[in-house]
């Protein structure tokens, strides 16, 4: 959700820089350093060890309507990044440490996150490619991000959760032009706060089917199919909580020369209850990059779907259809200096209401607005340090 940094008002007369750093904060949320401990020298290096530190000003630390609690955060981020190069394979691994203090405005404490991320990527032969990944994440609040139509978006703070995904792929080519690829995931959410687990414990699994083919160089054109399965440790009455997807859609990539790009999908969704109800929507992803400088681009993104509700949805409904837009713009001022604009809009109406678990007519489609945005800018001293100063 979009956080609105409050004005300070100071008391009393304070020391000119003291002053300007106060406003300084009041006017950003995030100001932070990075540092590097391995300085970059061999290009073929296989680990990386960074740490980065900041102060944030929040007016709503946890996303809550009432009893909301404001003030600065310190914040510390520990980055360990290794990568194995075989003759046929490529391992990547990456675990991130983050702590958050204080927790409480008043009682204190700290909050700590865990990020672990592993991929390996084999090539049995020129024309077999195998891919597995796996990502664990011990977070807390207000770390609770779902991406919707590819954009990040913070849904609720419930507190601390435990996730896991776990994915596997595969291509194969045809021919030098047709080539096949399955794709499938599985991941779990499991919820610390009683309320959260009652409600938003579930599993979900996708698989995904593409047959792609190549026009040219620059174009490819594909027919795509996807199965999708959520199942919740509390269904609800008559298993409505739960719930499947198939989606067929079309897709294409093209590259209208080196600095400008599109990727666009289309087609259909049936998503169906547990109880036996279905819902239909078209489903889309449209996405143009335009990079116009090193390192500065602009991005547009505009996507249609039908999902399982979320957990920041209203919970007498297990299905939702999201209408999103994303821009993204990097741009590099100097060698050093640079700067990031992003903003996102999400606009969901919920549809398939749970048995017996809704107080809203039927005849009501309740909606929900997402506005979020993140301005940014950062300057990099040497290779290995750098500063950033971020707005959100």
């Amino acid at each position: 959700m979009p956080r609105r940094a409050q004005r300070v008002k100071p008391v009393q007369p304070v020391p000119l820089l003291w002053r300007t750093a106060v406003l300084l904060l009041a006017a950003t949320s995030v100001c932070h350093g990075t540092w590097d401990f391995t300085t970059p020298g061999d290009p073929n290096r296989n680990w990386n060890l960074s740490l980065s530190s900041g102060v944030q000003y929040d007016d709503n630390w946890n996303s809550t309507e009432f009893h909301k609690q404001s003030g600065l955060r310190y914040t510390s981020d520990l980055i360990l990044r290794v990568k194995e190069v075989g003759q046929r394979s490529l391992l990547n691994g990456q675990y991130d440490f983050g702590i958050t203090y204080p927790n409480y405005n008043r009682q204190g404490g700290a909050n700590q996150s865990h990020n672990l991320n592993i991929s390996e990527t084999y090539s049995f032969n020129p024309r077999l490619l195998v891919s597995l990944n796996d990502n664990f994440v011990d977070a807390v609040e207000p770390q609770l991000v779902q991406t919707v139509d590819k954009v990040p978006v913070t849904i609720e703070q419930v507190g601390n959760y435990l996730y896991n995904l776990v994915g596997v792929s595969a291509t194969y080519s045809l021919t030098p032009r047709l080539s096949t690829s399955c794709q499938g995931t599985w991941d779990i959410w499991r919820y610390q706060q009683a309320t959260a687990v009652t409600n938003n414990d579930h599993e979900d699994y996708t698989v995904t089917l593409s047959l792609l083919y190549s026009l040219d160089t620059r174009t490819v054109v594909g027919v795509n199919y996807q199965y999708t399965v959520d199942t919740y440790s509390f269904p609800g009455l008559d298993d409505s909580r739960n719930g499947e997807g198939n989606t067929a859609y079309l897709s294409l990539t093209h590259q209208f020369n080196p600095k400008l790009s599109v990727a666009l999908n289309g087609g259909y969704t049936l998503r169906t209850s547990g109880n036996g109800s279905t819902s239909t929507s078209p489903t889309g992803y449209g996405a143009l990059i335009y990079n116009y400088g090193p390192k500065s681009s602009i991005a547009l993104v505009a996507a249609e779907s039908l999902t399982t509700a979320n957990v920041g949805g209203t919970e007498g409904f297990s299905a939702q259809e999201n209408t999103s837009f994303n821009l993204q713009v990097n741009h590099r001022f100097t060698a050093r200096l640079h700067a990031i604009l992003e903003g996102s809009y999400i606009y969901s109406t919920y549809t398939l209401p749970l048995t017996g678990e809704t107080l809203v007519p039927v005849t009501v489609t309740p909606s929900e607005q997402t506005f979020a945005g993140h301005i940014g800018i950062g300057y990099d001293f040497k290779v290995w340090l750098s500063a950033r100063l971020d707005y959100n």
